[in-house]
């Protein structure tokens, strides 16, 4: 089941924001919703957000339903994502620039400042897709583009730890910004009725509050508490639970266990970055790709026909 590409305008944060909506899938309310923000200038960027919803349509056999809200990347870009009939897709026309910001322009040299533009575009991005779900769903997850599921039953698990007082779980936790740690923006599940019951929001603050930060600061001062992965990221010394066997083990990205110490979700960092040649350091994109294509969905594929 579908539905023809409709138009809306939205307003957020004092600007109208024109998007196109491709709806693909639908799902119940009670299956998570899968928030993906993507700007892709380049075939980089188009290599890193499909191998992102391939490993979530390989490993993802829950019901669940996939947005893409892509940043006025060039229309030509664009065509493949549309093809897919996996992926719900919504256009951002406008580019989404901060108030301080005159004209439409990328990062490349850049002021340091002007650099959290990003920030703030990949909280228009969230918020574009917050709009444009079912309000009646019940779980919401953003992801960044340059992340990958990589074992079958992570969204249960995910799913299964918010309960009680736990209303949100996540990834990783970062503790950059706060003593106490937040919920990083790269791959946090949330009970969607609360969020928007304590009117949440996901726009940065920076340098105190990056994207999505507000969304565990608040849930906490209401009462509420998160649930994190374990994640090598933080903690380097975690790759001796993983076999010497693997091909996760040594890998330089970050790595989230689940209860059982099993490897299920991935980040590869400075995606869009990457994408632009400004972040060339640790794990290549080759790398990544290959990871993911070659190590994980084509050799899981061949486990389940054996």
């Amino acid at each position: 089941m579908s539905e023809a590409p409709r138009h809306c305008d939205l307003m957020i944060d004092g600007r109208n924001y024109t998007v196109e909506v491709f709806r693909r899938t639908i799902r119940s309310v009670d299956a998570p919703k899968l928030i993906i923000v993507s700007h892709l200038i380049n075939e980089i960027g188009k290599s890193l957000l499909k191998a992102c919803l391939d490993g979530v349509r390989h490993f993802t056999p829950e019901s669940h339903e996939v947005w893409v809200v892509d940043n006025n990347s060039p229309r030509q870009n664009l065509e493949w994502l549309l093809d897919r009939d996996d992926v719900n897709v919504a256009l951002n026309r406008v580019e989404p620039l901060p108030p301080e910001a005159q004209e439409a322009s990328d990062t490349n040299g850049l002021p340091e400042d002007q650099k959290n533009w990003g920030s703030y575009a990949n909280a228009i991005g969230l918020e574009i897709g917050i709009r444009i779900i079912d309000p009646a769903s019940t779980l919401v997850m953003f992801m960044h583009m340059d992340t990958c599921p990589c074992s079958r039953g992570w969204l249960s698990f995910l799913r299964s730890k918010i309960s009680g007082p736990v209303r949100a779980a996540g990834v990783r936790l970062d503790k950059t910004r706060t003593p106490e740690g937040v919920l990083h923006v790269l791959g946090y599940m949330v009970d969607f009725q609360l969020f928007k019951e304590l009117d949440l929001t996901l726009f940065p603050n920076l340098p105190q509050q990056d994207v999505g930060d507000n969304v565990t600061l608040k849930l906490r001062e209401a009462g509420y508490d998160i649930f994190f992965c374990r994640n090598t990221l933080w903690a380097p010394e975690l790759d001796d639970h993983i076999s010497p066997d693997s091909p996760l083990k040594g890998v330089r990205v970050d790595r989230a266990f689940d209860d059982d110490w099993n490897i299920i979700f991935l980040h590869l960092g400075r995606g869009v970055r990457r994408s632009t040649g400004e972040h060339k350091t640790g794990t290549s994109l080759d790398k990544w790709l290959d990871v993911i294509h070659n190590s994980l969905i084509k050799s899981s594929t061949a486990m389940t026909h054996v």
